[in-house]
C-alpha cells in the first residue's frame, strides 16, 4: 500500500486537486479553456524542465536553463522582426546557438573542471549580458506572424505550443529509456567510474548531456516566443527556473520514486499550476504561487532523498537475505568466489543498465 501511494500519490493529489477547485469555482475553473490555457502556459515550464532532467541524470546541473530560454527567445524576435530572417532559418539558427551554450558548459564543467553548480550559474549571467548586447537593450515588443501562428495555432483542440511539448516528451523518454545513448547516460549518473570501466566515457557523455539540454532550452524558448509574441531584453524567462526545478523535483516523487522521470515531470508540473491557478480564482493573494513553488521544491527535495534512502535500504536488506539463503544452501564449491572472470558488482550493475532497456 505505502509503495502504490508513493508511486500515484502526485496524481491523487492532481485530481483532488482539479475536483477541488472545480467545486469551488465550477464557472471559471472547470472549463476546457481554462484546462487549454494553463497548460498551454506551463508548456516552456514542461520542455525546460526536460532540458534540466537530462543533465541531472549523469550527476550534472544545469542553472542556466531559464536565461537559455530567455536567450533563444531574445534571438528567434531579433532575427524575424529586426534582421527580417525567415522563421524556419530563424528557428534553426535559434537551436545552433542554445546547443552551443550547452556544448560550453559542458566543455566548462568536464574540460576546465569547473563544477557544473558554478560554471551553469555563471553561464545564467553571463547569458544575461549576451541577450541585452544583442538585442541592443530594447524590448521587441512584437514578432512576425508566422512566429506566433506555429505556436498559437490550434490543433485537435489543442494549441500547437501543447503539441511540442507532447512530442518533446515522448521523445525524450524514447531516447532514455530504448536507446544506447539514454541508457549510458543514465549509467554514467548511476556510477561512473563503474561505467569507465564498461568503456562508456563519462566525460563524454555529461557533455552529450548538456548539448540535448540546451537543444532542449532552444526549443521552450522558440515556444515561448510563440505565446508571448514579444521579447524582452532583461530575459522573459528567468523567473521559470524555480518552477521548472520545483516541477522536475517534486516529479521525481511519483511513478518511480527517487528517479527523474518524464511522466512525473508532466503530472508535477501541471498540479503546481492548477493549484497555483485555483488559489488565484479564489482570491488568494500573489505571493501564494512563489510560495507554493518553493516550497514544493523544498519538500520534493526531501521526499526525493527519502525515497533514495529507502530504496538503498530495500536493497541491502535484499542482498543480506540473498547472502544467508548461499550460506544456508551452498557447498565450498558453489560459495567460494570465482578465481577467473569475475566482475565488480557496479560493473555489473552499469553493464545492465546500458543493455537494459526496462533499466
Amino acid at each position: 500500500m505505502t509503495h502504490r501511494l508513493g508511486r500515484y500519490g502526485l496524481l491523487v493529489l492532481l485530481i483532488l486537486a482539479l475536483a477541488g477547485f472545480s467545486l469551488a469555482r465550477p464557472t471559471e475553473f472547470a472549463t476546457w479553456n481554462n484546462v487549454k490555457y494553463t497548460w498551454d502556459e506551463q508548456t516552456p515550464v514542461i520542455i525546460g524542465g526536460l532540458a534540466i532532467m537530462i543533465p541531472l541524470l549523469t550527476d550534472s546541473i544545469d542553472l542556466s536553463v531559464a536565461a537559455n530560454i530567455s536567450l533563444a527567445n531574445i534571438v528567434l524576435a531579433v532575427l524575424t522582426e529586426n534582421d527580417g530572417v525567415a522563421t524556419p532559418l530563424a528557428v534553426l539558427i535559434t537551436l545552433l546557438v542554445t546547443s552551443f551554450v550547452g556544448l560550453v558548459n559542458g566543455l566548462i564543467s568536464e574540460r576546465l573542471h569547473v563544477p557544473s553548480f558554478v560554471g551553469t550559474l555563471g553561464m545564467a549571467t553571463l547569458l544575461g549580458g549576451v541577450g541585452l548586447a544583442y538585442s541592443r537593450s530594447t524590448d521587441i515588443l512584437t514578432v512576425p506572424h508566422s512566429v506566433t501562428s506555429m505556436v498559437r495555432t490550434d490543433l485537435l483542440g489543442l494549441p500547437l505550443s501543447v503539441w511540442y511539448g507532447i512530442v518533446s516528451m515522448i521523445v525524450v523518454a524514447f531516447v532514455l529509456r530504448y536507446l544506447p545513448v539514454g541508457r549510458k547516460l543514465r549509467a554514467v549518473g548511476a556510477n561512473p567510474r563503474a561505467a569507465a570501466l564498461t568503456g562508456i566515457r563519462p566525460s563524454l557523455y555529461r557533455i552529450v548531456s548538456f548539448v540535448l539540454g540546451g537543444t532542449l532550452a532552444g526549443v521552450a524558448g522558440i515556444v515561448l516566443t510563440g505565446q508571448l509574441g514579444s521579447a524582452t531584453a532583461s530575459g522573459s524567462a528567468d523567473t521559470l527556473l524555480l518552477p521548472i526545478f520545483a516541477a522536475v523535483f517534486l516529479g521525481s516523487t511519483a511513478f518511480t520514486p527517487g528517479r527523474l522521470n518524464v511522466l512525473g515531470l508532466f503530472v508535477a508540473a501541471l498540479f503546481l499550476a492548477f493549484v497555483s491557478s485555483g488559489l488565484v480564482l479564489l482570491g488568494a493573494p500573489l505571493w501564494a504561487s512563489p510560495l507554493i513553488n518553493g516550497a514544493a521544491l523544498i519538500l520534493a527535495i526531501a521526499l526525493s532523498s527519502w525515497a533514495l534512502r529507502l530504496r538503498a535500504r530495500q536493497f541491502r536488506a535484499q542482498q543480506l537475505k540473498q547472502l544467508d539463503s548461499e550460506d544456508g544452501e551452498g557447498t565450498p564449491e558453489t560459495s567460494a568466489p570465482p578465481l577467473s572472470g569475475s566482475e565488480p558488482n557496479g560493473v555489473r550493475q552499469v553493464k545492465q543498465a546500458a543493455t537494459d532497456p526496462a533499466s
